[in-house]
C-alpha cells in the first residue's frame, strides 16, 4: 500500500511540474523573445527616415523645433522577459551620451525601457529617458516600434522610431553610427 501511495505522489508531482501553469512560473522563460539577448546579443539602430525628433524648452513648449536623434542599442542579455545592455544616443547639437537600458517585453510584444546614464550628463542635456512600444513585423523582420521621451527641467525631446536590427555584428558593428 505504501508503494502505491509513493507512486501516486510521484505521478502527481510529475503532472504538476509539466503543467502549463508551472511552466509560466518565475524562472521558467516561455517568452518568444530570448533571441534578443542570445549569443552575443543583438544591435538596434534608428534608420535614416526616423532620425527626426522634436525638442522644446519647458518655458515655451509650443515653440518646438526638429532635432536629429540617433540611438544605437546593444541588447546584451535577456532573462525572464527582461533585457539589459549599453547604448549610445546622439541628440543633434548635444554631446553623445552613453547609457544603460533595462527593459521588459511581454510575451505579446509590449515593450517598456528605462534608460540610465552611465556618465555625467551635461547641464541642459536631456537626461531622463523612458520608452514604450511594441515588437512589430516591419521590413521582413522584427522591429521595436518605440516612443521615447527625454527631458530635464529645461529641455524636453520626444521621438518615435522603428528600431531596426543590425544584422552584421562584430567589433565595428556600431562604428558607422558614431
Amino acid at each position: 500500500m505504501q508503494l502505491v501511495a509513493t507512486i501516486s505522489r510521484l505521478i502527481a508531482a510529475a503532472l504538476f511540474l509539466t503543467s502549463p501553469a508551472f511552466g509560466d512560473a518565475p524562472g521558467h522563460d516561455t517568452s518568444p523573445w530570448p533571441w534578443l539577448g542570445a549569443h552575443d546579443g543583438t544591435y538596434w539602430y534608428v534608420p535614416t527616415e526616423n532620425l527626426q525628433a522634436i525638442k522644446w524648452n519647458t518655458s515655451a513648449p509650443s515653440a518646438y523645433t526638429p532635432i536629429g536623434d540617433q540611438t544605437v542599442w546593444h541588447i546584451a542579455s535577456f532573462e525572464n522577459d527582461y533585457f539589459f545592455g549599453p547604448l549610445v544616443v546622439q541628440f543633434e547639437g548635444y554631446p553623445h551620451l552613453c547609457q544603460y537600458m533595462i527593459g521588459s517585453v511581454t510575451p505579446d510584444g509590449r515593450v517598456y525601457i528605462a534608460f540610465n546614464s552611465v556618465q555625467s550628463v551635461p547641464v541642459g542635456n536631456p537626461s531622463i529617458t523612458t520608452g514604450a512600444g511594441d515588437m512589430v513585423r516591419q521590413r521582413g523582420g522584427w522591429t521595436f516600434n518605440m516612443q521615447m521621451a527625454s527631458g530635464s527641467s529645461s529641455t524636453q525631446v520626444a521621438h518615435w522610431a522603428f528600431m531596426l536590427k543590425r544584422t552584421a555584428q562584430g567589433p565595428n558593428a556600431t562604428a558607422q553610427w558614431s
